[in-house]
């Protein structure tokens, strides 16, 4: 497949692909240097921006352009060939260019590239599994976003899993679907913010108990702290993939998690439907019932979600579930017979509440 002899230079404007020159020397012994457990130094920058780009680029093996942005060097991007006619994109940003859309913007011009000059069919991308920053700039780009799997990457000599994508030549350069970030909303008690990896605790303590297990036997009892990570790995890869809110409901004064809401079924944003729990140091003090209210405001909002229905459903037999939802204005509408299994093996109706704007 013929590329161009010499690295040409492409631009949208903001951001500019080209060679590297002497003078980003110093941007990526920084960038390759700020991961203190990296074993990338600053003699293998050298090498790599003097010898490695402009060798890779002439065997064809990698297609490396520096990313230029407010007049210096912010990183690199890379179109790497395979031997299908296709090639897997790679990047990296130095920390001062992070956050303002720069490796998109770099990552769509080398796209452009990859497809009208070089000819590939597909383009890969692969992360490892907590990569969000890579991860976002895939999804900003248009890549669909594929499974994950096992050990395909190597992390500091382990093996680690890694996520997946692809893009073809006609794919637009946008995302596929939302990816969801929790705005932080506040009472005059609570704060509704996003969860924590220190919260394991306070997570494992609220969702081990028998109402959980009655209530909801799909969540495994004791709820351990190995569940709770999973939980909250899950919980990003839902609002990733534009299907949930999750917000951690905190005291607004001492920032201790004392429950949690789920806002999820909200693609035709016509009916949400809200999940909520409680750590027992929080029950019986209408914390829950204040904290669906405010998101109830919010998700009703033309500045918020722009929502039109809200629900929630519930065993028949959850007094206290059924006693939130009341207390936080939802209207009871009905039973569904039969509806809702329980954990012991026995089938209850389910309660159905619901919420519009003008209540």
């Amino acid at each position: 497949m013929p590329f161009p002899a010499e690295t040409p230079v492409l631009t949208d404007g903001v951001v500019t692909l080209r060679a590297p020159r002497p003078e980003d020397l110093p941007g990526a012994i920084e960038r390759n240097t700020e991961d203190s457990d990296g074993t990338f130094d600053a003699d293998d920058a050298l090498r790599w921006m003097t010898y490695g780009i402009p060798e890779a680029w002439s065997t064809g093996t990698r297609l490396v352009f520096v990313i230029e942005h407010q007049g210096r060097y912010a990183g690199t991007v890379g179109l790497a060939p395979d031997s299908n006619g296709n090639a897997s994109v790679h990047y990296g940003l130095g920390s001062w260019a992070r956050g303002a859309g720069v490796a998109s913007r770099a990552v769509r011009l080398a796209l452009e590239f990859g497809f009208t000059v070089c000819g590939f069919h597909v383009i890969h991308w692969w992360a490892r599994v907590g990569n969000w920053p890579s991860r976002r700039v895939a999804w900003a780009t248009g890549f669909h976003l594929g499974p994950t799997i096992p050990a395909l990457a190597e992390d500091r000599g382990r093996r680690t899993d890694a996520w997946t994508g692809w893009i073809g030549p006609d794919d637009p350069r946008s995302p596929r679907q939302p990816w969801f970030v929790n705005p932080v909303l506040e009472t005059s008690r609570l704060r509704l913010r996003a969860w924590r990896d220190d919260q394991v605790d306070r997570i494992t303590t609220a969702r081990t108990n028998q109402a959980t297990a009655h209530f909801l036997p799909f969540i495994p009892q004791p709820f351990t702290a190995e569940d709770a990570r999973f939980w909250l790995k899950d919980m990003a890869e839902q609002a990733a993939a534009g299907l949930r809110f999750n917000w951690c409901v905190a005291d607004r004064g001492t920032d201790v998690a004392i429950g949690n809401v789920t806002l999820y079924n909200v693609a035709t944003r016509i009916d949400g439907e809200l999940g909520y729990w409680a750590h027992p140091d929080a029950q019986g003090r209408g914390l829950m019932a204040e904290a669906l209210r405010r998101v109830a405001d919010w998700y009703f909002s033309p500045g918020g979600f722009g929502g039109r229905r809200l629900v929630i459903r519930t065993a028949a037999s959850n007094k206290a579930a059924r006693r939130v939802a009341e207390s936080a204005g939802f209207r009871p509408r009905g039973l569904d017979r039969a509806a809702f299994a329980l954990g012991d093996k026995t089938v209850d109706d389910r309660a159905v509440y619901d919420l519009l704007p003008t209540d």
